[in-house]
């Protein structure tokens, strides 16, 4: 199996494990919204990696970081950056 498509398949996990329902009814009633730092912390104490919850939730690996105060040295955050402009262009 691909690198690929085993992120692809932990995306789909950690998606179905995070969607909510679109209707309230009697059952539900009770079901909390929370916010997506709130996600990002129980998605990553669940052991998703940081790309699979930035996927999860639409966002970037840096702002992930940032819900879950990871800090990154300034060579690292360049190299980041990199990656993610050229699978950007990859498209």
């Amino acid at each position: 199996m691909s690198d690929r498509t085993q992120v692809d398949s932990a995306v789909k996990a950690a998606v179905v494990q995070t969607e909510q329902p679109t209707k309230t009814t009697a059952s539900t009633k009770d079901t909390v919204e929370i916010s997506a730092a709130a996600q990002a912390k129980l998605l990553h104490q669940q052991g998703q990696s940081v790309t699979v919850i930035a996927a999860t939730l639409g966002t970037t690996a840096k702002t992930v970081d940032e819900y879950l105060g990871i800090t990154l040295t300034q060579e690292l955050e360049k190299t980041l950056q990199a990656t993610e402009a050229a699978a950007t262009a990859k498209g």
